[in-house]
């Protein structure tokens, strides 16, 4: 069977304010029901699937979110931030849980399977750490990656965990003893995502290279890859059921893999464009994508995919090797040794506390701004709270079951009730009342902690209603005119610029820096780096093109930051000495009187302040090692200018 365009169904709702950007989303894996959203002005909503209102929101961060992922039941929702923030948001309590963070903004998230009490995180800076939400301080880091951890991943049995990087390198790592196991270099590219065969001892990876690549985990070798896609992989998913075959995600389109030999089964263009996350449940799949604070779900039965291999595959047949170096404890027969569960005992587990860092500390300081807003009362009472009444595993030693931290905050949560009913506001808090603590028990299965999620009444929401024609292309035409309207503006900056430039060059950068075009900026500062003669270089073009370097600085613009950071180096590099020495004692002129170069020199200084501010701020965040090389090195320079 063939994939139709009716077999593909999508839908799309916006999340927050207009101009609000959707960083990030994750899909609740157990229920396959909801979904959660993470936005730049740090503002997180869950969603269930098929419905265009939030069901919750959380503004529990303080900075861009970066990274968002579910608990295996879906009560708890973790997420980390630009400013390396972790904080988890407990949906049964409303309480949020702040078991620390990194100094550089998180890339990943991931619970440890079967467990709500154990979740690892991985950062910019190419560490992971894993954490024990109930307690403050990490359990252990794991240091190997020069690269942004992008994707972690816990094995099904939890004895290890594989991190992958942009510094194209896979690593495997022993959990409880903190060490590397093996490092796989075959990516060409960083490696976006990665994903762990439920039952062999087998491991998915996909990038940037845009090639498949499978591991052997039992004898730590690299097995096969698939041929090159059209754009990057960003998400791959093993069929649920008996793993038989490998979905994997990139722009617009699915891809069905077989591996031992490697055969493209099918391909289906669904039209999600930029993935972020996938999922399977109920052999029903799930993408999402987003587009400025627009989120675009894509689903399709796996029914309908082709899914039949052309030949036996290889993997049937598997050759055993008794004397191959496994990792793992499983036996060995004609195919790849199983998983074996591993029993988490949280007394054996210790604690390495934080240092207390300003970079990771900001946005636990303000507790009391924590807070979590139901916008469904209906929807959130049958998804959360009926779960909530249920038994949990008793918390460590015995204490209680409630599952905050020592850092956790209570303030803040308010529940809104949706009209038409108009009930003023009831504080949480104030309302929820102590639970006896429990005896200690062994812990019950998983599957037991939570029913299924039965999705909510229709008649609570109506259905949405789709849009005519007409409306698509007024919103098609309102996009023309904001484009149509950036281009003349552009343009008309331009002409004035090319007018300027043919009488005075004091005026042509001037009115580029007054017209806070960046594009036009940046072509000016480019052009005089590449054309301007070092001997035409003076103060008077410092003090033109700095307020343009200081603008550039500000932008997200990887190209623009760079063409600065040049700027700015060859400045400094020239007339840094120069600029500091006239700031506070005298200097013998050259071709300048002394209190001209003097005013020239406090001028220059006063941006080169601005500038230095800047360059501190945006190494907090940056994430491109390039540019954070480029950043350092313009920061240490100024640095040693001021010291002297």
């Amino acid at each position: 069977m063939s994939i139709s365009g009716n077999d593909i169904k999508l839908s799309s709702f916006p999340v927050g304010e207009p101009g609000t950007n959707v960083s990030t989303v994750t899909f609740g894996r157990r229920s396959g029901k909801i979904i959660a959203t993470g936005s730049e002005d740090h503002s997180i909503h869950i969603y269930v699937i098929g419905q265009t209102t939030s069901l919750l929101t959380s503004q529990c961060q303080k900075s861009a979110i970066t990274a968002l992922r579910f608990s295996h039941e879906e009560n708890l929702l973790a997420s980390g931030s630009r400013s390396g923030s972790i904080q988890i948001c407990d949906l049964d309590s409303q309480k949020v849980i702040h078991p620390g963070g990194h100094k550089t903004s998180i890339r990943s998230i991931e619970y440890f399977p079967s467990s709500n009490n154990f979740l690892a995180t991985g950062a910019v800076d190419g560490t992971a750490k894993l954490w024990d939400p109930r307690r403050k301080g990490y359990i252990y880091d794991y240091k190997g990656h020069n690269g942004a951890i992008n994707a972690l991943k816990f094995s099904p049995d939890g004895r290890y965990l594989i991190t992958a990087s942009d510094d194209t390198a896979i690593q495997m790592w022993d959990v409880t003893a903190g060490k590397l196991i093996k490092s796989f270099q075959e990516h060409q590219g960083p490696v976006y995502t990665i994903e762990y065969h439920p039952k062999e001892l087998l491991l998915a990876s996909g990038g940037a290279d845009r090639r498949i690549k499978f591991w052997d985990l039992e004898k730590l070798q690299f097995v096969c890859e698939t041929d090159i896609e059209t754009s990057a992989i960003k998400c791959l998913a093993f069929e649920p059921t008996n793993a038989n075959y490998l979905l994997s995600g990139s722009n617009d389109m699915l891809r069905v893999y077989n591996w031992e030999p490697v055969q493209l089964l099918d391909t289906v263009q669904v039209g999600w464009k930029n993935i972020i996350d996938m999922t399977v449940h109920k052999d029903k799949l799930y993408g999402a994508s987003v587009s400025q604070n627009n989120v675009c779900i894509g689903s399709l039965q796996l029914q309908n995919l082709k899914t039949k291999r052309r030949i036996s595959p290889v993997r049937d047949y598997y050759p055993s090797d008794p004397k191959a170096s496994a990792v793992a404890t499983g036996t060995i027969t004609g195919r790849r040794s199983q998983y074996q569960a591993m029993a988490v005992k949280d007394e054996q587990v210790k604690l390495q506390r934080e240092p207390s860092t300003g970079s990771n500390t900001d946005d636990s300081k303000t507790n009391a701004a924590d807070s979590i807003m139901i916008d469904n009362q209906a929807d959130y009472e049958q998804i959360f709270r009926a779960k909530a009444r249920l038994p949990r595993s008793p918390s460590h030693q015995g204490v209680s079951t409630q599952p905050a931290a020592p850092s956790s905050s209570s303030a803040g949560f308010n529940i809104q009730t949706p009209a038409p009913t108009e009930t003023p506001s009831v504080s949480v808090a104030a309302a929820a009342k102590p639970k006896p603590p429990q005896s200690v028990s062994p812990p019950p299965q998983v599957d037991m902690l939570m029913p299924p999620i039965q999705m909510p009444n229709p008649s609570i929401t109506p259905p949405d209603t789709p849009r005519t024609n007409e409306q698509i292309f007024a919103n098609l035409s309102k996009g023309n005119k904001v484009t149509v309207s950036t281009q003349q503006r552009r343009q008309h900056n331009l002409s004035l610029l090319v007018s300027l430039s043919r009488s005075s060059t004091t005026q042509t950068f001037q009115a580029a820096t007054v017209s806070q075009d960046q594009s036009l900026e940046s072509f000016l500062l480019r052009f005089v780096l590449e054309k301007l003669p070092k001997r035409e270089w003076n103060l008077e073009i410092c003090i033109l093109i700095l307020p343009a370097i200081r603008d550039l600085i500000k932008s997200h613009y990887h190209g623009y930051n760079l063409i600065a950071c040049q700027g700015l180096g060859k400045i400094l590099g020239d007339f840094g000495k120069m600029i500091y020495d006239n700031i506070g004692a005298k200097s013998i002129g050259v071709d300048l009187s002394q209190q001209e170069r003097r005013e020239k020199c406090q001028s220059c200084h006063h941006t080169l302040h601005e500038i230095r501010c800047l360059i501190e701020a945006r190494l907090k965040n940056v994430c491109d090692s390039s540019l954070q090389k480029e950043f350092g090195d313009n920061l240490a320079l100024l640095n040693a200018l001021e010291r002297s």
